[in-house]
């Protein structure tokens, strides 16, 4: 507690006692959020399983997610400083959404129909949109845009260990059946395994207008009583369990954000109602005129190809090594998302102390060149060797974390972004995370290979939207400086 106050220099007890109960929160809260997210990529097979479906449609859920979540981050924008303008009202805005969103998780994995399942997915994203927008807001708001640099990363840090353990929460929890859910997921794996796994059909049927790969699951392997059955725990299925697990801590923390709310400690505030600078100025570079557009319209593409690898890798890591060339079984599969959570985690630990050493620019220009080395040596490896799958997914998460809070940081050099600004961040990171996962799945289903040559042309597309960021905010006369360069003016 004391270095991360003597870092904000705080004067006044109450407002010291409020930031640090509210970073406590926020670090829980945000390592719910990441619990959330991660969990339904390795269970995202067996619900596609249990719905009857494939995975390009039950990709889905990642699309009307991230619909909710664009809604949730534009009106959030619109209204958390201007109409919440007591801390009070904030914190209570909190607290009812992450309410909903644990309320929402929890009904996932007993949706009995793909629109009930969709329905909640969306209310699930739509909380944590307005939550993670308010929540950047508020550091940046309460803090300021230069010591706020180290906290916003520390903030998508926390998200990144709820990536982490969502993993291990749901390994205890998944189904050794990957053959049938491979077919009932794609048929990729049904034209290889039809032979031995299905009754001989009528000659007629077969040459019928109805492909093999449209035959039901149920249909095929009536013989097989425990083919539709997912074991159970405790009288619900084993998928079921770590949807629970996860929509019962955010419930918990939320309830925490309302004791905050009545506790009578004061907010610490940098900006007015008007969102006018309180202290003095930091040194910033302004971006003025067609330059700060073209620089909104290149941030806004690069956080949506941010936004589209992360989710193609949270979205299809698990099936592509159940159900793809390498075909691991269940458990091994699901360790690719324990990787690429683990990269993650640590590249975001690290990014909190780069932060305070690193110019933004520079820091993003770093993150862009080792993921696109990385998605290479992925496209070259992953299909032969399964090291070279979970090395190359660690590396790739371990880079891109950096992405969000960095670019979050520069932008916020150049421009105040408490207010309807700040909804730019999340539209480019909804758009890419909404889009992304269906068309993997889609792609997934004609060739697995395609996946990986997706996340190859997204990289290398992001490079060159960075070095072009770099270039227009270079324009600039004065250099930016670094936090230690500021606190010697």
């Amino acid at each position: 507690m004391c270095s991360v106050l003597e870092y904000l220099s705080l004067d006044d007890s109450s407002q010291e006692k409020w930031t640090f109960y509210y970073f406590l929160l926020s670090w829980g809260a945000e390592l719910g959020n990441g619990m959330i997210q991660t969990i339904t990529g390795p269970m995202q097979p067996y619900l596609a399983y249990n719905l009857d479906t494939n995975t390009s449609t039950i990709n889905l859920v990642w699309t009307l997610g991230f619909i909710g979540f664009l809604i949730g981050s534009v009106l959030t924008s619109s209204i958390f400083t201007k109409h919440l303008y007591t801390g009070k009202r904030k914190l209570i805005l909190m607290f009812f959404i992450l309410l909903m969103t644990g309320l929402s998780t929890l009904a996932i994995p007993f949706a009995d129909n793909l629109p009930f399942l969709l329905f909640v997915r969306f209310l699930q994203f739509l909380g944590y949109g307005i939550f993670l927008t308010g929540d950047s807001i508020m550091i940046v708001f309460t803090l300021g845009p230069e010591k706020s640099r180290p906290f916003i990363n520390a903030l998508h840090f926390f998200i990144s260990i709820g990536f982490l353990l969502g993993t291990f929460i749901v390994q205890p929890f998944i189904p050794e059946v990957r053959d049938k859910v491979c077919r009932s997921n794609t048929g990729t794996l049904a034209n290889q395994t039809l032979e031995a796994q299905t009754p001989i059909l009528p000659e007629d049927f077969t040459n019928s207008s109805d492909s093999v790969d449209a035959i039901k699951l149920s249909d095929v392997v009536a013989e097989d009583p425990n083919l539709n059955v997912i074991d159970t725990v405790m009288g619900l299925q084993s998928i079921a369990w770590p949807f629970i697990i996860s929509a019962a801590w955010c419930m918990l923390v939320s309830f925490g954000f309302l004791f905050l709310a009545f506790s009578g400690l004061q907010m610490p505030q940098y900006y007015d109602e008007n969102t006018n600078t309180k202290h003095k100025p930091e040194s910033r570079q302004k971006l003025k005129g067609v330059r700060r557009n073209m620089f909104l319209g290149l941030i806004i593409l690069f956080f949506a190809l941010s936004g589209a690898v992360i989710r193609v890798f949270q979205s299809m890591s698990t099936t592509f090594a159940l159900c793809g060339p390498l075909e691991l079984d269940a458990h091994r599969a699901a360790l690719t998302d324990s990787f690429y959570s683990c990269g993650m985690c640590l590249g975001r630990l690290a990014s909190i102390a780069l932060a305070t050493r690193f110019l933004p620019s520079t820091l993003l220009c770093g993150s862009t060149v080792f993921c696109l080395t990385a998605s290479i040596l992925l496209l070259a490896l992953a299909p032969h060797f399964y090291i070279s799958l979970y090395l190359g997914e660690a590396v790739m998460g371990f880079f891109v974390s950096w992405q969000f809070g960095t670019g979050f940081s520069w932008t916020s050099y150049h421009m105040n972004i408490t207010g309807f600004l700040s909804s730019i961040f999340f539209i480019g990171l909804g758009i890419g995370s909404l889009s992304s996962p269906p068309l993997a799945g889609y792609l997934f289903t004609i060739n697995p290979m395609s996946v990986l040559y997706l996340v190859t042309a997204m990289v290398f597309v992001q490079a060159i939207t960075v070095l072009s960021l770099r270039i227009i905010s270079r324009q600039d006369k004065k250099p930016e400086h670094t936090c230690q360069e500021i606190e010697k003016l």
